[in-house]
């Protein structure tokens, strides 16, 4: 079969390498649809993560059960919550399966895994209607965790992205305003947008610096930032805003 072989930083290749075989409690799967996550650039730019995720966001088709596997049979559509699914089969453990419903497409199944991401930050952050947020970043996870925080009654988001076509895409999903930033100062924007008094959340959707402080600096005292991007550089932080501000980070 084939499969994408990582070989080092920006040298990725697709090679024949022999079929796996499913061992007791796992599936092997034909991989339909397999997303490329922000975290799979980072790799391809920067090298591997330890315990990388390197192709994760996938879907795909029960081909094959190991012996202990109870209640998925060739033929089941499945998403598999597990790495490797840069190939054309891979094999996952049955606890990291999920049955995709009927009526789902199998490019909407690709993306749950990204979906998943931005239901659990907003889970974790024990958010009620009426609140305002910002999301720094319109990328899938950015835009997905607009139309979860709409489901939950949300409407004043605001969300800052440097592409055009993402900015209109989140307004067509919901965002209350949208800006650049590189034209704007963030947390002035915000202020404006809330009478001066920042917003309740504030969503890190991008992995880098400017964009994290953008939301430390746009929060209310005792706000909370999440950060849902990954990082590959080192961030400074001036410390005492935490302390002042009594922010709560997540």
């Amino acid at each position: 079969m084939k499969a994408a072989i990582y070989h080092g930083i920006r040298d990725i290749r697709v090679e024949e390498v022999q079929e796996p075989k499913p061992g007791p409690g796992e599936v092997k799967i034909r991989v339909k649809y397999c997303g490329i996550c922000g975290s799979d650039l980072h790799e391809y730019q920067h090298g591997l993560f330890p315990e990388s995720p390197f192709g994760h966001e996938a879907c795909g088709e029960v081909v094959e059960v190991g012996s202990k596997v109870r209640g998925y049979q060739t033929g089941d559509r499945v998403i598999p919550l597990n790495k490797g699914a840069y190939a054309q089969y891979m094999v996952c453990p049955q606890e990291r399966l999920l049955r995709i419903p009927p009526g789902m497409s199998w490019t909407q199944a690709a993306v749950v895994e990204p979906l998943a991401v931005a239901a659990y930050s907003i889970e974790k952050a024990g958010l009620q209607p009426g609140i305002t947020a910002l999301i720094t970043g319109a990328g899938p996870v950015g835009l997905m965790t607009i139309l979860g925080l709409k489901a939950i009654g949300i409407e004043k988001i605001y969300v800052t992205e440097v592409s055009e076509i993402r900015r209109k895409k989140a307004e067509e999903l919901g965002a209350a305003l949208t800006c650049n930033p590189l034209n704007a100062k963030v947390s002035s924007w915000v202020k404006e947008a809330t009478a001066g008094r920042g917003v309740d959340v504030a969503f890190e959707s991008v992995g880098v610096e400017a964009s994290l402080k953008d939301c430390l600096t746009s929060v209310r005292f005792q706000g909370k930032v999440i950060v849902q991007g990954i990082f590959t550089d080192r961030v400074p932080i001036h410390m005492l805003g935490f302390v002042t501000r009594e922010t709560i980070m997540i």
